[in-house]
């Protein structure tokens, strides 16, 4: 397989625009989440349509208006991002081709492209890091448990405890019974949790006998509707969020120039470099429809 840096740039130009939204919108909690691209302030805010709804005594005629329309706003910090970063040439051909050689090896002579090798590298990083700045922040601007533990200061629920999986489906349904009435009768919620806790919840669901779980498979707390997702920005943390997952709002670009996924060779320094830019934001429009344990 022959190493070209022009092969190499050609493909991360062409395929830029699908690696960056990868990036962004292909994590763990972005597919349960309002997503609103095009934001390029750093401040927006999101409008949150409501009314009353005054039934009246529809048998006679005439129109008399009742109720009032509400619009309010949640604001969502945009943050911006960059990545810089360099590259030996000699590196990452070595790196990449033996990755490439041994992959055709295990797939009976297939052979992946080092370009898709490299590009698939980025976003797995991108991946990640936008994966724990949605839950966490970055101590500037806020993430889900910032804005979650903010805004309802006592925020129902119980203590952060390791669950095992004697008590993990116990624990799950106490979550669930904590649930606001309006929150519960809703068919999007979610328990966003660790992925040690996501396990821990799901042996016990098999360990009791709930029903089987095919590998890969969707997992909801037992005799719920409430659907369990392991985030990794959650890594070692026993904390666990459960809510409305129509309340999570994800801001990006991703129709401007500001978004860039680029590889290319540096001649005067003699080596590989990368660029990689991307805005993101996180909101909640209802916190009080969450509880958590902290």
């Amino acid at each position: 397989m022959a190493w070209s840096i022009s092969q190499l740039t050609g493909y991360i130009d062409e395929n830029s625009f699908e690696l960056i939204s990868k990036g962004i919108l292909k994590t763990s909690l972005v597919q349960f989440m309002n997503v609103r691209v095009g934001l390029q302030g750093n401040n927006v805010d999101l409008p949150i349509l409501d009314s009353d709804f005054y039934v009246q005594d529809g048998a006679n005629c005439g129109w008399n208006t009742s109720g009032d329309t509400q619009i309010t706003q949640v604001r969502m910090g945009i943050k911006n991002n960059k990545v810089n970063l360099t590259h030996c040439m000699q590196t990452l051909r070595d790196t990449f081709l033996s990755k490439a050689l041994a992959a055709g090896a295990a797939t009976g002579g297939e052979s992946i492209p080092y370009e898709e090798l490299i590009a698939n590298f980025y976003v797995e990083k991108l991946n990640k890091w936008n994966e724990e700045y949605i839950m966490n922040g970055d101590g500037t601007f806020s993430g889900l448990t910032d804005i979650l533990i903010t805004s309802n200061g006592t925020i129902s629920g119980a203590s952060a405890s390791a669950w095992t999986s004697s008590n993990a489906v116990s624990k799950a349904q106490t979550l669930y019974q904590a649930l606001p009435d309006v929150a519960a009768l809703r068919d999007d919620v979610i328990l966003i949790l660790s992925p040690n806790q996501y396990r821990a919840l799901t042996l016990g669901i098999t360990q009791e006998n709930y029903y089987h779980i095919a590998p890969g498979g969707e997992i909801y707390v037992p005799g719920t509707n409430c659907r369990v997702i392991a985030s990794a920005g959650l890594v070692n943390s026993n904390k666990k969020y459960m809510g409305s997952a129509s309340t999570l709002f994800l801001g990006t670009d991703l129709t401007s120039d500001f978004e860039q996924f680029k590889v290319w060779y540096s001649q005067d320094n003699d080596e590989v470099r990368s660029l990689l830019r991307w805005r993101i934001g996180v909101a909640v429009s209802e916190p009080a429809l969450w509880v958590a344990e902290l």
